[in-house]
């Protein structure tokens, strides 16, 4: 069963189409997306068609193509400015997340015009708290990280997901189980975007969404993963 959810968030902008597409469904022909290197790096469209022309996790368009990032747990996040309706896909794992890619895609939109206020965010489908075990030194190291909210969100013992479509992630190291997503709306928040304009789709790659899914559930079980596509574009 392939799992394409919706975010009555964006669903709400009349100007915006979008998809968070299934694993191994391709993009759209037309879509702009980087070379994903875990980085801060965010350009234009236009750098990064045809796609991979350069390093970048974020891509923004100023006119009608799509702009895409492609992952296997790390979040998805789709951007829409409805001040000057440019949108922005970026591609935001931990490590790139902790280098301030979401923070640089915000300053980004905002010197196109945007402000903080005017922008709206879906996180898509990513491993959620319920299977994302880090072990402890490395929550410290996001702790000591420049730019981390106070109070990120991160659970001792293993969430239950009663939405698990299979069985969830294994305990691996004693470890924390931790809420990336959540991290994620912290920071956007931090970075002046409202609470209400922030929406997580709640779907977790490792237990939620369809086979193939997730490179963790792939190293735990040696099941093979494909990208899952997620794109936007100003209608």
């Amino acid at each position: 069963m392939s799992v394409n959810p919706r975010s009555p968030l964006l669903n709400s902008l009349g100007w915006v189409d979008y998809a968070f597409q299934p694993a191994g469904m391709p993009p759209p022909a037309d879509a702009a997306y980087g070379h994903q290197r875990h980085s801060a790096n965010v350009v234009l469209a236009s750098q990064n068609f045809p796609p991979k022309r350069c390093e970048s996790d974020g891509v923004i368009a100023t006119d009608e193509r799509p702009v895409a990032v492609y992952t296997a747990d790390c979040l998805p996040v789709l951007i829409a400015d409805a001040k000057q309706q440019n949108v922005a896909a970026v591609h935001a794992g931990l490590k790139g997340t902790l280098k301030g890619v979401l923070y640089r895609t915000v300053e980004k939109l905002c010197a196109l015009g945007a402000t903080p206020q005017s922008l709206y965010v879906a996180i898509g489908p990513a491993i959620a708290p319920c299977c994302y075990e880090l072990g402890e030194s490395m929550l410290a190291e996001i702790e000591r990280t420049e730019g981390v909210p106070q109070h990120i969100k991160w659970h001792q013992s293993q969430p239950k997901n009663s939405h698990a479509q299979r069985k969830q992630a294994n305990p691996q190291q004693n470890g924390i189980w931790f809420d990336l997503p959540e991290l994620a709306k912290q920071m956007l928040i931090q970075a002046g975007i409202p609470d209400r304009q922030i929406e997580n789709v709640n779907i977790c790659t490792y237990c939620m969404a369809e086979a193939g899914s997730s490179y963790r559930y792939n190293t735990h079980f040696n099941s093979d993963y494909q990208s899952r596509f997620s794109w936007i574009r100003r209608k």
